[in-house]
């Protein structure tokens, strides 16, 4: 069975060392960037990482987003605005939300939020489910 990834279950796989739990899985496009703004935060606001091991950070995201299969949300932004709104989920979020339903798989997150209030609509785990 496949899975689609957000960026906090990626994240969390690279953190357990479960990179390996990715590959051939699916993520959005936009992971890319919400886990380059994770990395700038934690340089940049919480001080908690130094240049090299952003750089070394950077490095492994890139090796990890190689592994899985990338999806776009082009040409569905309606789509994602209705579960957006119905959910009562960010566009981000909803975006994940519909790559799931889409590819008849669920959802790995860590997100509260999302498995909150998307649980009724697609089936929800976290990576700790899968190891």
């Amino acid at each position: 069975m496949n899975y689609v990834f957000d960026s906090s279950s990626i994240l969390r796989a690279i953190s357990k060392d479960k990179i390996s739990a990715l590959a051939g899985n699916y993520t959005l496009d936009l992971a890319r960037y919400e886990l380059g703004n994770l990395i700038w935060k934690r340089r940049t606001l919480i001080k908690d990482l130094g240049r090299d091991e952003c750089k070394q950070l950077i490095e492994v995201i890139k090796r990890t987003l190689s592994i899985m299969e990338i999806l776009s949300i082009k040409c569905h932004e309606a789509e994602i605005a209705e579960i957006s709104e119905n959910l009562n989920l960010t566009f981000y979020d909803a975006s994940y939300v519909f790559a799931a339903k889409s590819k008849s798989t669920p959802l790995i997150t860590e997100d509260s939020e999302i498995k909150r209030k998307a649980s009724n609509y697609i089936r929800i785990l976290s990576v700790e489910d899968l190891i």
